[in-house]
């Protein structure tokens, strides 16, 4: 048996006024994942845990099958795992953003899709500004970069960028014990590297969230019987491929929006399950767009995962015989919001042996086989039932 998992990050919506009150995926033209939907099983999931954020990092945890709440230690750790940045027990890791603030506003969480060589800039700077301090930048996709503190005696609570697009930061600042020092960091960030002395484009200032300490994760060959590999453009998934001990598959032309190379994920997905058991596939794409607020730019992710990469999916996996896909978002990034929210989103799976259900078509609003409130069991569901 094969199994493969198409994680469209985000895809999950609510109905919109401009689609006359259908969501993204309802107004979208999808005639591969409907017929997915049509001879396979259709239900829900609770990926965020009560009590928790609906982050990419605790969201994907639950549906890679491992319970948010016994795990997470941070979502910067984990995309540290991904850069190769050796962490001891006393460091933090800490997301560091390129953003751009007007007026205390935030006008743009990704200083609007910065380009590599504007970041490699700022990185460098912020590595001679901060070098005798214990501070250590490293440069990871477009906008998403890390920070690591040595030997940091802190207890956090920061705000992800993008929960506060256009609003004021100032009421978004960190609190807690050692929020002055990130305070600190990011003013003098701004004052010493987006001064003028190098091109930063648009970004204006660094934004340091999702804090966290180095993770123990069990392998998931362990835990599922299963030999897995990841593809994704981004650090944060492929750092929990890391530390389950997965292999990370590289794609070339992964940029993690509308404009990366969906037919080349899941060329290199199938081609993976030839000496993998199973395939996580992660595309960014539908989250970015929800995070702009762009209907028209939503609906082309979800229909770009249907025309580019499902009929290399569909046909591909035949040839194994026995196989099973699971196509499911995180967690939804409804366009009214332009950030995460915490329902339960809708999932497919579909494969050689599994038996259709009620569903003729993809959506929020499913007739449920499945009603899965821990999230984290879905990967038992997918696996061994």
């Amino acid at each position: 048996m094969k199994y493969l998992v198409l994680l469209c990050d985000g895809l999950a919506d609510r109905p919109l006024k401009e689609l006359d009150g259908k969501t993204i995926i309802e107004h979208a033209h999808i005639p591969n994942i409907n017929y997915m939907a049509a001879h396979g099983m259709c239900g829900y999931i609770q990926t965020t845990p009560n009590g928790m954020a609906p982050g990419s990092d605790i969201c994907n945890l639950s549906v890679f099958g491992y319970n948010p709440k016994k795990y997470y230690t941070g979502r910067s750790p984990l995309e540290a795992c991904s850069m190769g940045i050796e962490l001891s027990a006393n460091d933090m890791a800490f997301r560091c953003n390129t953003v751009t603030i007007k007026d205390d506003i935030m006008e743009s969480f990704t200083a609007h899709h910065i380009e590599e060589k504007y970041v490699t800039n700022i990185i460098n700077k912020l590595n001679d500004v901060f070098s005798c301090e214990g501070i250590e930048f490293y440069k990871g996709v477009g906008y998403r970069n890390l920070m690591v503190i040595r030997n940091a005696d802190m207890e956090l609570e920061t705000t992800p960028p993008h929960d506060i697009s256009d609003k004021d930061t100032t009421s978004y600042m960190p609190k807690g014990k050692g929020s002055e020092k990130i305070i600190e960091i990011m003013e003098k960030a701004s004052k010493e590297v987006f001064n003028g002395c190098i091109d930063t484009g648009k970004a204006t200032n660094i934004w340091l969230w999702g804090q966290g300490r180095k993770p123990a994760l069990p392998a998931f060959i362990d835990e599922y019987k299963l030999k897995g590999a990841v593809i994704s453009a981004v650090d944060l998934i492929r750092g929990i491929g890391v530390c389950v001990g997965m292999d990370i598959i590289k794609v070339p032309n992964i940029t993690g929006f509308n404009d990366t190379n969906f037919k080349g994920k899941a060329e290199y997905g199938i081609h993976a399950l030839k000496d993998h058991d199973y395939v996580f596939i992660h595309v960014e794409a539908p989250d970015e767009a929800g995070h702009l607020g762009s209907i028209e730019e939503k609906i082309k992710a979800v229909e770009l995962i249907d025309k580019e990469m499902m009929p290399i999916i569909l046909d591909g996996m035949k040839q194994f015989g026995d196989y099973k896909i699971l196509l499911t978002p995180d967690h939804a990034t409804p366009i009214e919001l332009k950030t995460h929210s915490n329902e339960k989103i809708p999932a497919i799976i579909y494969g050689s042996n599994i038996k259709a259900d009620e569903n003729n078509t993809y959506s929020e609003h499913l007739k449920p086989s499945f009603d899965l409130k821990d999230g984290y069991k879905i990967a038992d569901l997918f696996i061994n039932n």
